[in-house]
């Protein structure tokens, strides 16, 4: 048997075509094709997923190795500045190994030595009372004081010169003593009474070579003093 797609009227199979719309017929034992499409295979995000994460891996990497390279820099910039300081000290301290004549040798205790007016004012004090002992490697940074305020220290004999800041005005983490030797009040071998003056802090701190000690240059400051 045949039958009209259109209008469903079923004709023998002698019959092609339908007698109401002329549609071509079909016979019943025809089975219609069913077309099926292929489920579409959806792309695996695995692959981009473990991308960024090597590349997230990569630059943590390359951040711990600069950071560490960094702090490796500035340690080691600070224990060349530290050495190159504890040179300059013992180098304006050693005496030196070849014999001198005489006369050199006067003129260089004459010249490295304070006057005797000087010393007689560091004598004067030695009556006074408050008179902190301190070391030589004794620093005002431990102290409290404005500006204006004074302290008196006395210096032991057979000093050994520190690191100072500074010429004439010097930066709290100088040496007290060396200073006051720096500015010609003593000398290493006696040693003495002297009064520090707090100051205000400077922009810079120059440097200069009196009486056998060179002092270092710094930066910026917050407090300052003298000795007197």
């Amino acid at each position: 048997m045949k039958h009209c797609s259109t209008c469903n009227q079923t004709y023998d199979d002698t019959q092609s075509f339908c007698l109401m719309d002329g549609t071509p017929l079909t016979t019943d034992s025809e089975e219609k094709t069913v077309v099926m499409q292929s489920p579409t295979r959806k792309k695996s995000k695995i692959p981009l997923v473990l991308g960024l994460l090597c590349l997230l891996v990569l630059a943590g990497s390359g951040l711990m190795a600069w950071l560490l390279f960094n702090n490796y820099s500035r340690q080691t910039k600070n224990v060349r500045d530290n050495q190159k300081t504890e040179v300059n000290v013992k180098s304006s301290s050693a005496l030196p190994s070849t014999p001198m004549p005489a006369s050199t040798v006067n003129s260089l205790v004459e010249e490295s030595s304070p006057k005797e007016d000087e010393l007689k004012e560091t004598s004067d004090n030695e009556d006074s009372e408050n008179v902190t002992p301190i070391a030589w490697d004794t620093t005002p940074g431990g102290f409290k004081g404005e500006a204006g305020q004074t302290y008196t220290f006395r210096c032991p004999e057979e000093g050994t010169a520190q690191a100072i800041f500074g010429s004439d005005v010097y930066a709290d983490y100088s040496s007290i003593c060396t200073a006051a030797v720096h500015v010609g009040l003593i000398n290493l071998i006696r040693g003495g009474v002297v009064t520090l003056e707090f100051r205000p802090g400077r922009s810079i701190y120059g440097s200069t070579t009196r009486y056998g000690i060179k002092s270092n240059t710094a930066g910026t400051h917050t407090r300052s003093f003298v000795v007197r």
